[in-house]
């Protein structure tokens, strides 16, 4: 079987040099899937003409003359051309951003089954749903990180329905438990217990309601420390000042910033519990980079999230918006035993959501389509 990713943006400031640290999950995917036996290629757009070869699978990266952030109505024709050339089995697209482009490849590959997988986009409004609709009538095969997400893209219509769908989640982490006492040396993180996020400060991760149930559950864990790792600081002014405006959280609570992605998974490994208030999430990549170092989560109900805590049975879930039911229900899984939940959440990782786990699932989907 021959599966060929495609990849339609790319961000304009990656050297070649960087490729592999900028697109991880893209490697990743293609590595676990060719370790399965698959035949496995990678077209990507880009600034610059070139070729690699890593880990038996083969990336071509070629500048088709436009911009880095493809118009969804624009046809890549010299990079559809060089596509065309092979055989393909299954033509694996990323983003229903790019349905308008992957329509025509189709047109250009008939025999070759699509897959469109799903990376956090929303449907859109009326007219955009009814096209994409119509564009979507002529793939194979959707992927998405859970049953549910797929679920609202089809009672809004902006999907055909009848097509193949499986859920998995889209992408993993290559980090591995570590020493917990090891690695708090080297951060010099401490706590007990210690939380850790690690997300944009923005409205949507929801920080304020996050540091307001933490106030909460200091009144019962007077020891504990929450570290807060982010790149985007959009509401960092809020942040520090709500954090100065109670006295509990000043020393409780440590504003770490940008930690680079080859440090990071030291202080997932200083940690004891994960904590993020997204309000939506196509799937959560620093959850399971979190999950894969054993941090049992403390998260939102949203459906990414259920999907990855096994609908709640690995930590806690708690609702949007409210401090209350993050104290409430941080409060109950703190009593329970780390070392059992951390196990619980590293077994069901690597059972789960490991590179290995969704690239079996992967091809399982991939060759149901080719039987049909």
């Amino acid at each position: 079987m021959k599966v060929t990713f495609i990849n339609y943006y790319y961000d304009k400031d990656t050297s070649i040099d960087e490729y592999f640290n900028k697109y991880p999950t893209i490697h990743g995917w293609a590595k676990a899937l060719s370790d399965l036996g698959v035949q496995v290629t990678v077209y990507h757009r880009f600034k610059q003409d070139y070729f690699f070869k890593e880990d038996g699978i083969e990336y071509f990266l070629v500048n088709d003359g436009k911009r880095y952030d493809l118009k969804w109505y624009q046809n890549p024709v010299s990079f559809h051309s060089k596509i065309s050339g092979e055989n393909h089995n299954i033509i694996h697209v990323n983003s229903f951003m790019y349905s308008y482009q992957a329509y025509i490849l189709k047109s250009k590959n008939p025999s070759a089954k699509i897959v469109i997988q799903h990376h956090a986009e929303k449907p859109g409004r009326k007219i955009k749903r009814t096209f994409l609709k119509h564009l979507s009538s002529s793939f194979d095969g959707f992927i998405f990180s859970s049953q549910e997400i797929y679920d609202d893209w089809i009672k809004t219509k902006s999907i055909a329905i009848g097509k193949k769908f499986s859920g998995i989640m889209e992408g993993s982490s290559d980090f591995t438990f570590r020493n917990r006492n090891e690695m708090r040396l080297k951060t010099g993180v401490s706590g007990k217990p210690v939380l850790l996020w690690v997300g944009r400060l923005n409205e949507n991760k929801d920080p304020l309601t996050v540091l307001s149930g933490f106030s909460k559950i200091l009144q019962n864990f007077p020891k504990a420390k929450l570290y807060m790792i982010y790149s985007e600081d959009k509401l960092k002014q809020q942040v520090s000042s709500f954090i100065h405006r109670n006295s509990l959280l000043v020393d409780a609570v440590k504003l770490l910033g940008f930690i680079s992605h080859d440090e990071i998974s030291d202080y997932y490994n200083s940690a004891d519990y994960f904590v993020l208030g997204s309000h939506y999430e196509g799937s959560g990549y620093s959850l399971v980079e979190a999950m894969s170092c054993g941090v049992i989560p403390i998260v939102t109900s949203i459906p990414s999230f259920r999907m990855m805590t096994n609908n709640g049975q690995l930590g806690r879930l708690w609702n949007c918006d409210n401090a209350d039911s993050f104290a409430q229900n941080a409060g109950i899984i703190l009593n329970k035993s780390i070392e059992i939940e951390s196990k619980k959440t590293l077994d069901y990782f690597t059972e789960n959501l490991s590179y290995p786990a969704i690239a079996l699932r992967a091809k399982n989907f991939y060759e149901s389509l080719i039987e049909d």
